[in-house]
This record gives C-alpha cells, structure tokens and sequence, in this order.
C-alpha cells in the first residue's frame, strides 16, 4: 500500500525562518520517490520544490503526480495559520539531464518561465511555475 511520509510533521501554528520538508514515497518497505520543498516567507505564497524523484523502475506510474499532490496539499496546510493561499510552486531543472522531467512538469501544468547559463556544468538551468490561484 502506497504511504506518504512527511518529515518533519507540517506545523500547525506560525514557524519563524525557512521551512523544509521530505515527503517520502513508500510501498511497504520499498523507496517509491521522493519530494522535498521548502517556504521561506509564507505571506509571499511562493513554494520552491528542491526535489521530486521517482525510482526508474516504477517510473510512468503516477508517483510523480502522487508525490506532486503531497507536496501542494502539505504546503497548504502550512499556510493555513497564516491564512495566506499557495499562489505558485516553482522548480529549477537542468535543461539536458532532466528530460524526462520537464515533460512531466509541463504535463502538471507548470510552464518555463526563465533560463540559467553558466550557474550548472554543461547545462542550463530551466525554471519552471505551476500557477495555483
């Protein structure tokens, strides 16, 4: 059976400074995928996604999504005490090695809205916006 695990618990009250999550994948005992995002001024609404990983082997399977789901819904639970909405989650990928992501990202409704030379070896870094309100 499928479990998000969320480390550490989304406080339930105000939180001084930056906020960082992991929210863990998991089917039994085996590693799925895993997300990590990160709040560092909740009145702005802007999420930053530092991580989203699935294993090879279950790829094309809906964890990607799953985990993506996790990662909004634990956001907004974050903010709740502040009452302030998520208004836009975003995410740097490399525009060589992560192929596969970007077409996952586009696919979720995110859109590349800016590029980064010279900051990655080789490689460009793509930035991507999901738009939530």
């Amino acid at each position: 059976m499928l479990v998000l695990h969320c480390d550490p618990p989304t406080p339930t009250g105000k939180i001084a400074g930056v906020f960082v999550q992991t929210i863990q994948l998991q089917d039994g005992d085996r590693h799925i995928g895993r997300a990590i995002w990160s709040v560092s001024d909740a009145a702005q609404g802007v999420v930053q996604i530092l991580e989203l990983t699935v294993d090879p082997a279950v790829r094309r399977g809906g964890h990607g999504r799953r985990l993506l789901r996790g990662v909004i819904e634990q956001a907004r639970a974050f903010h709740k005490p502040y009452k302030t909405a998520v208004r836009r989650l975003w995410i740097g990928v490399g525009h060589k090695s992560q192929v596969v992501g970007r077409s996952f990202l586009s696919g979720e409704g995110f859109h590349h809205v800016a590029t980064t030379s010279g900051l990655m070896r080789d490689e460009d870094l793509l930035v991507y916006v999901k738009s939530l309100d």
